[in-house]
């Protein structure tokens, strides 16, 4: 997996941890947990650490936010739901979106919706609410 997949995933994390328009400490600790985990599954050679994930969220948070807020930030969130297309660790990507939409206890509407999303477009079904 090239780095623009890389992109595309830590973007969609991010996304998970944005969406709500609230940024706990609880969730930017499980973007770096799922982030690593991640990488341990499909790039396990490549070298990314807690501090590297950590930076990746901090240095991309605003520009995320920016567009998030956007009347069309569906079609944002689309694009690098797609790119990452026919990827065999889909399953895998849907599961760390969704342990970061959870972390805080309020599985948030905007949330529901990204995951959707990637659901439909990943031919994944919807992860369960506990």
């Amino acid at each position: 997996m090239d780095t623009r997949q890389w992109t595309h995933i830590l973007t969609l994390l991010s996304v998970a941890v944005i969406i709500d328009n609230r940024v706990y400490k609880e969730e930017v600790d499980m973007f770096v947990e799922q982030s690593l985990k991640l990488k341990e599954v499909i790039t396990p050679e490549m070298l990314f650490s807690k501090k590297m994930a950590f930076d990746w969220f901090v240095v991309h948070r605003d520009e995320i936010q920016a567009w998030v807020k956007e009347a069309d930030a569906h079609t944002v969130i689309l694009r690098h739901i797609l790119a990452i297309g026919e990827s065999p660790h889909r399953k895998e990507i849907l599961a760390a979106i969704y342990a970061i939409a959870k972390v805080d206890g309020e599985y948030h509407a905007s949330e529901v919706d990204v995951i959707g999303m990637a659901c439909k477009h990943w031919h994944l079904p919807m992860p369960r609410s506990d």
